[in-house]
């Protein structure tokens, strides 16, 4: 059972519009996205967002191991790291979503092939160093 000390993360599993390159969908998310959600993020409770970029010759290159026929074909990831779902509840609640933050995403997200996962984090190695 999860307790409060544990963080939650909102992962978003993202897809680029298709009318756009990877090049393209990479620098938008990067160089423009940020600037739109950054302050709504930090202001509702956020304690971190981290995207991670996962380019088709990366995926490629992970072709090994357990699963290493099943990459997800997804351009990235987000990561949202908060206290409590309440947190994201207001955030997604306020009007600067609708206003800004969705017109956004709009410009370089797929939005039907996005899904979403939420959970708590368990650390066994940090920095280098199990965790006991």
């Amino acid at each position: 059972m999860a307790t409060s000390s544990r963080p939650y993360k909102l992962t978003t599993l993202v897809r680029r519009r298709s009318d756009i390159t990877e090049q393209e969908f990479h620098k938008y998310w990067s160089e423009k996205h940020p600037i739109v959600v950054n302050d709504w993020l930090a202001r509702h409770g956020v304690v971190k967002y981290v995207q991670y970029h996962t380019p088709l010759e990366l995926r490629e290159q992970c072709k090994f191991g357990q699963g290493s026929s099943q990459i997800a074909e997804f351009d990235g990831y987000v990561e949202l790291t908060v206290p409590n779902i309440e947190v994201l509840k207001r955030a997604f609640d306020d009007p600067f979503y609708k206003l800004h933050v969705a017109p956004d995403e709009a410009v370089f997200i797929d939005a039907q092939g996005t899904r979403r996962t939420f959970g708590y984090e368990e650390v066994y190695i940090k920095d280098g160093e199990v965790k006991k």
